[in-house]
């Protein structure tokens, strides 16, 4: 047992050599899992120690950076020393990893959390937690560096004034001998902001997958740092040094770029990191795909040479075990990173201020970004430009939607007289009325959050990752045929119904970031058992009423149950119905639930209390308060060659090939198109297959079959009607009646 923990503690110590000092930040970060027993653990232990030794925690800083310590000891950052270990959440991923004491890590050699909830220092040559996370876990030791720091080269002994005395030559040649003492000035964008990266990305697979730690939470440098500021410089060269200023706007677009960046690249390192593929793989993969989402985001606002890079980089390695290019992409990645801060404009950037500003909301997506290449060849075949966009944008042939406010409907305004570029297809006539939401469903009243529910359930998010639910949002990122026929039919592009705020996002997808950014999430946690941002943290510790009242879905009782599930297995949108979409009208809700238990002993839960034959009475009456699925137009469409037609809805949610499509060109959406152009021409192919070429998540896998041409299809989903509905009906009613021991209906 020591020397699975001595293997874990190497894991943390590989964090501190990233986080403290400069002498193994210069060596790059070092790989989590290259030690192995003692022979990897000591280097790792003398390079934290050596570090450690140089530390001469906050009081020292006090002495001139008084009203930035005040800032400080507000933060958790602070506050965490004397409450952090007494925590019950922090006592139970100890106990899973068998750690006496989380100040003082594991017996007297290693340390085991000090890397990043503590300052480690030496005392009486062993290491111990000297602080929480403090001035020096983000600016670097301070020996070698605080009293160059604090020499202003004038006979002052008010520092105040002696900065205001300082000339600039003086202060040049004091920057740069601070710097190369090991300080990470503010200044320093790339090299701080990572620090915060190595704690808040945790790149630890033992403490993820036995300890039941998460990887990280939703971490934005630009909220983050506004959650810590202690920004005095100015005040003290004008004032008294008491006002903590605001940074200014440019500054934080270019910080948010940073993070976004940063965000890749250390979410690659972690995938580098894992040596099974379990719980660890999985989040850090998803880690990439949201870090990418989120330059993909930024591409489409304004073009930054860096980001494409970036972008190009992730998406062209394999997020595979043990892949050679994963930690060479990651370098490519920070050095990119600081090729973008050296020469960033923030006053340029401000098309980005929607992305990262709460206050401000976004608006419609802006047109497509196209790379140089195919920015030329629409230039050759004669197709315009949209008016004013010199930076690249083309403008689609596609109708672009306003909202009709209160109604959660869009109607469509007049297309685009540009004319599309090669490979995208004009989009068939959209309805008069697009819904952007369900009509039976009402807007949540609280929001969903990003953190995972893993970290205290972690056997039910094992379970999620294994189900179909998990997948649900892959067909609408991917560019599914038949996802993207459907959409085109309902009116909204190959593009948008990736997107939080279309209709397909309430059914397939948890959006867990802005309505107008693309979902990652397939249905997770929050899609049934409720919006978490009011509930998760007191649903720690709250009992299970109080969580309800925050918006805990309670799902013990069989009619809650019944419209959750029936809120996205039947489908009665006459829209819908006629772009093809199946509507669950033989939905059969108890024995589908079969397929989703992960409660219970297995899972560590209480078993589930609610009654088979109430759960299909009470799924019967939602059915009958909703009324029968409508008829499907004769005008409709009716839907891509070899598409399914019958089934439940929630089968259609599998996409047809879980391997992620290969790379494509940033910011170009030319996936997509490609999608939008079949789905026009053939449609899904009614072979079946989808297997495509080698992904980013590996190897992809043949489709599941669709019903062969002439087949029977199955009963309820082919637009007959109220004859449907009602034989639906009747099979709930037989199917109560035996579970009640009456007689069937004849």
């Amino acid at each position: 047992m020591r020397r699975l923990t001595a293997v874990l503690v190497g894991f943390a110590c590989a964090l501190a050599c990233i986080q403290w000092g400069p002498m193994v930040l210069a060596s790059g970060p070092v790989p989590p899992q290259e030690p192995a027993g003692d022979r990897g653990d000591a280097p790792l232990r003398a390079a934290l120690a050596a570090a450690a030794e140089r530390v001469v925690l906050p009081g020292r800083c006090r002495e001139c950076h008084a009203a930035e310590f005040e800032a400080w000891e507000e933060t958790a950052h602070a506050t965490g020393f004397e409450s952090l270990h007494r925590s019950p959440r922090a006592k139970e991923i100890a106990g899973r990893l068998d750690l006496p004491l989380i100040r003082r890590g594991v017996g007297d050699e290693a340390p085991a959390c000090l890397s990043c909830h503590y300052t480690p220092v030496v005392r009486r040559g062993r290491l111990r937690a000297g602080g929480g996370v403090t001035c020096e876990s983000c600016h670097g030791p301070a020996r070698d560096w605080v009293a160059l720091h604090a020499r202003y080269g004038v006979p002052e002994a008010d520092f105040q004034r002696a900065a205001r005395l300082e000339t600039a030559s003086h202060r040049a040649k004091r920057i740069a001998d601070s710097t190369a003492a090991g300080m990470r000035r503010s200044s320093h964008v790339v090299e701080l902001a990572a620090t915060c990266f190595g704690c808040h990305t945790v790149a630890n697979e033992e403490l993820v997958d036995r300890g039941g730690h998460s990887t990280g939470g939703d971490f934005e440098l630009v909220a983050w740092s506004e959650r810590i500021r202690h920004n005095f410089l100015e005040s003290y060269k004008t004032g008294d040094g008491r006002t903590n200023a605001e940074r200014p706007r440019a500054w934080k677009r270019v910080l948010y770029v940073v993070g976004r960046t940063l965000a890749v690249e250390h979410a690659l390192r972690g995938v580098a990191a894992a040596a099974r593929g379990d719980l660890y793989l999985a989040a850090m993969r998803d880690r990439v795909e949201a870090a990418i989402d989120d330059l993909l985001a930024i591409d489409d606002r304004v073009e930054i040479p860096e980001v494409r890079t970036v972008i190009a980089a992730a998406e062209a390695v394999e997020l595979t075990l043990g892949h050679p290019d994963l930690a060479a992409t990651a370098d490519a990645v920070r050095k990119a990173a600081k090729e973008f801060a050296a020469g960033a404009d923030g006053d340029a950037l401000a098309a980005l201020d929607p992305l990262w500003d709460p206050d401000l909301e976004e608006t419609a997506p802006p047109p497509r970004r196209l790379t140089d290449a195919e920015r030329r060849a629409a230039a050759q075949a004669g197709f315009g430009l949209a008016p004013g966009a010199d930076s690249g944008a083309v403008a689609e042939a596609r109708p672009g939607p306003t909202t009709e406010a209160g109604t959660g409907t869009t109607e469509p305004s007049a297309p685009s007289r540009a004319h599309p570029p090669p490979g995208f297809a004009a989009p068939r006539p959209a309805r008069t009325v697009t819904h952007t939401r369900p009509p039976w469903r009402d807007p949540p009243a609280h929001d969903f959050v990003g953190v995972p529910c893993g970290g205290c359930h972690r056997a039910q998010e094992r379970w999620w990752r294994g189900h179909r639910h998990s997948r649900a949002a892959a067909r609408l990122r991917n560019g599914d045929p038949r996802a993207v026929a459907i959409a085109r039919a309902y009116g909204v592009s190959a593009d948008d119904m990736a997107r939080g705020s279309r209709i397909c996002a309430w059914c397939h997808a948890t959006v867990t970031s802005r309505p107008s950014r693309r979902v990652r999430a397939g249905v997770g946690c929050q899609r049934c058992h409720g919006p978490g941002a009011d509930y998760r943290e007191p649903h720690e510790t709250a009992g299970y009423a109080q969580s309800v009242a925050l918006g805990l879905t309670d799902l013990r009782d069989p009619a809650v149950q019944a419209a959750t599930c029936a809120g996205c297995h039947y489908i009665t949108e006459p829209g819908l119905i006629d772009a093809g979409h199946p509507s669950g009208a033989d939905f059969d809700i108890v024995s589908r639930r079969v397929s989703i238990v992960h409660w219970g002993e297995a899972f560590g839960r209480p078993p589930a209390a609610v009654d088979p034959a109430a759960l299909g009475a009470a799924h019967a009456r939602v059915v009958a308060v909703r009324g029968p699925v409508p008829t499907r137009t004769a005008a409709a469409s009716p839907g891509p060659p070899g598409a399914r037609r019958g089934g439940p809805a929630a089968a259609e949610m599998e996409p047809a090939s879980t391997a992620a499509p290969g790379p494509r060109p940033p910011g170009a959406r030319a996936g997509l198109a490609a999608a939008e152009a079949e789905a026009e021409a053939v449609g899904s192919g009614a072979d079946g297959t989808a297997g495509g070429p080698v992904g980013r998540l590996g190897p992809g896998r043949p489709a599941r079959s669709s019903p062969p041409d002439g087949a029977a299809a199955p009963r309820g989903d082919d637009g007959a009607g109220l004859a449907a509905t009602v034989d639906a009906l009747r099979r709930h009613l037989d199917a109560l009646s035996r579970a009640l021991g009456l007689a069937p209906r004849n």
